[in-house]
């Protein structure tokens, strides 16, 4: 599936100096018409709603939180009477504004959820921190060996935990790959091919993280993710798998292209 779409994670924006910012978190019942009617208070006093995010309260059933960057510097109302006409609503629970400083962040929720389990975002520029230092300390070998075995295991992990938790197998694991890889900002998988008999795979990323940051090479640079892939395929075929990158954005290929087999090449 082609996709071409940016996605900004709700965590913080960059505004304008005239711009006055509040975020608001919006404790709503879940009943249809619960946002629009909201969304109508914000509209009718001329509030400019930046960005925003929408998901269930794990810790209360029938409820769900709607939080929002406005800025309110051409509003025809104070944010107090905002908050107000917001708190009278039959579908509203609670309201909570801030505004935030020095900078705008979200300064209200913590922890960070994906799905279920607790999560935190990292600018890919740090990742990058982190791959020169440690480049630094390790031979160039030696350096492969510790991103690929990290990788390996992150993947396994992944992989068993969509087959305990949400019952995939298969193929379904397969296009659970693609879809993880794309979502979590990795990289775009633009082909898959595995043959399960043998077992055997090749696969190609477009634009992935490592060789991303990790700049122009001369040889190929995507060690962790080389090291997932083969970790989030080995329990798909039931066999321990390894693989190698045949092909690297970092040293001057169009895409990154994997081979996985039983045993390194």
């Amino acid at each position: 599936m082609e996709c071409s779409i940016p996605k900004k994670i709700f965590a913080f924006i960059e505004t304008k100096p005239e711009e006055k910012i509040y975020e608001v978190c919006i404790t709503l019942k879940d009943v249809p018409g619960a946002v629009s009617k909201t969304a109508e208070i914000l509209s009718a006093a001329n509030a400019n709603l930046r960005t925003s995010t929408l998901f269930d309260a794990v810790e209360q059933d029938n409820t769900g939180y709607w939080t929002s960057f406005i800025d309110v510097s051409k509003a025809k109302k104070n944010i107090g009477q905002i908050e107000k006409e917001i708190r009278n609503l039959d579908v509203v629970k609670d309201v909570r504004i801030v505004r935030p400083k020095p900078l705008n962040y979200d300064v209200i929720h913590f922890p960070i959820k994906f799905g279920n389990s607790t999560a935190m975002i990292m600018p890919v520029e740090l990742f990058g921190s982190l791959f020169e230092e440690t480049e630094k300390i390790l031979t160039p070998s030696g350096f492969a060996a510790v991103f690929y075995n990290a990788g390996k295991k992150s993947g396994t992990y992944i992989t068993q935990l969509n087959m305990m938790r949400y019952g995939l197998a298969g193929e379904d694991l397969v296009a659970a790959l693609r879809q993880s890889t794309q979502a979590l900002g990795w990289g775009q998988i633009k082909e898959i091919k595995l043959d399960m008999s043998r077992p055997f795979c090749t696969l190609k990323i477009e634009k992935c993280f490592e060789a991303v940051l990790r700049g122009r090479r001369k040889e190929a640079a995507c060690h962790w993710t080389r090291g997932f892939i083969a970790g989030f395929l080995s329990p798909v075929v039931g066999k321990p798998l390894e693989a190698i990158e045949l092909k690297c954005a970092a040293a001057g290929d169009e895409l990154c292209e994997f081979e996985i087999s039983t045993r390194m090449q």
